[in-house]
């Protein structure tokens, strides 16, 4: 997947390297590394493929056990079935569970297929259950936007970004609604570097003001990580930010 990813952006910045612009977009994007899924939608929740919708129930040919874990009162709990639906004690294990704890689905599956020798097989994911509201700037993305403009674009000088260059600086905002962890992304897609401009970039974050953290329904606070992208957006180093969708 690497060498593929690399194999199609390598002619397109080629192409688009000598071509400089005067001042680069700029966006601040949420998050979300794994599997994730509403509050709302847990209660909702009747089968595996209800968690992740991208499950292959397709693949199973008989289940042997399905472990579904969380943490109740942060002691991890586990309830087993032997059934892509879950069972009443599953179902009320996820009620119950912790505020923003993840939960953890172990399957051992005999598997659909054709072999003469058909082996037992195991696979396990992670969902995250995201927060009722997002984390947000005082006043607004409006205010955001008006703020980084003038702590970075208007600073960056003239034709710093040429064709898919992008600078990419990743920072959490903690239940305080502080930032914390501000760091420039490195990736082996990165074929732009410039450290007056992450210099830049990186003080602006580390200095904003504090924000409204994320939040769940019964108000206990949350981290939130988010991504602020400046350059080209159809660079090859935002497919592997980890973006769910643009700040709003």
């Amino acid at each position: 997947m690497l060498l593929l990813l690399i194999f199609i952006c390598l002619p397109n910045a080629m192409g688009a390297q000598d071509k400089a612009v005067s001042k680069p977009n700029f966006e601040v994007h949420r998050l979300d590394y794994y599997i994730s899924i509403s509050e709302a939608a847990l209660k909702d929740v009747t089968s595996l493929s209800d968690l992740y919708p991208d499950y292959e129930a397709a693949w199973v040919s008989e289940y042997i056990a399905v472990e579904i874990s969380t943490t109740y009162k942060g002691k991890i709990q586990k309830v087993v079935n032997k059934n892509e639906l879950l069972s009443p004690a599953q179902k009320e294990l996820l009620a119950r569970g912790d505020t923003g704890a993840d939960i953890l689905v172990k399957v051992d599956y005999m598997p659909e297929n054709t072999l003469t020798h058909n082996e037992q097989k195991e696979m396990e994911f992670r969902v995250k259950v995201l927060p009722q509201s997002d984390a947000q700037y005082p006043s607004g993305e409006e205010a955001l936007n008006r703020y980084l403009k003038e702590k970075t674009i208007d600073k960056i000088p003239d034709n710093s970004f040429k064709g898919y260059d992008l600078t990419a600086i990743k920072f959490i905002i903690n239940e305080e609604g502080a930032v914390e962890d501000a760091r420039v992304f490195k990736s082996a897609y990165q074929t732009y570097e410039n450290k007056e401009v992450e210099a830049l970039l990186l003080e602006a974050i580390q200095h904003m003001n504090c924000w409204e953290p994320a939040e769940y329904a019964d108000g206990t606070k949350a981290k939130q990580e988010f991504v602020f992208t400046v350059g080209n957006k159809e660079s090859c180093l935002m497919n592997v930010l980890g973006i769910r969708n643009a700040f709003d």
